[in-house]
């Protein structure tokens, strides 16, 4: 194997380890923007089913009258 074509090797190397790299750090960040999506779907579905919120001025006073 001469000098050119050992240099050749080494590049080809180094750049599919780096589509490695790429490849392994697209699949991450699409698993957190999944995870991140879920999140949200389960809290807009959770405050979906809460209650109402009170009427204005629901709970400001006490009627103390007996």
């Amino acid at each position: 194997m001469d000098t050119v074509s050992a240099a050749t090797a080494v590049q080809m190397l180094g750049a599919a380890q780096n589509q490695q790299i790429g490849v392994a750090i697209a699949r991450q960040q699409l698993t957190a923007d999944k995870a991140v999506a879920g999140l949200v779907a389960e809290d807009a579905q959770n405050a979906a089913s809460a209650a109402p919120p009170a009427p204005p001025g629901q709970g400001l006073s006490v009627d103390l009258r007996v």
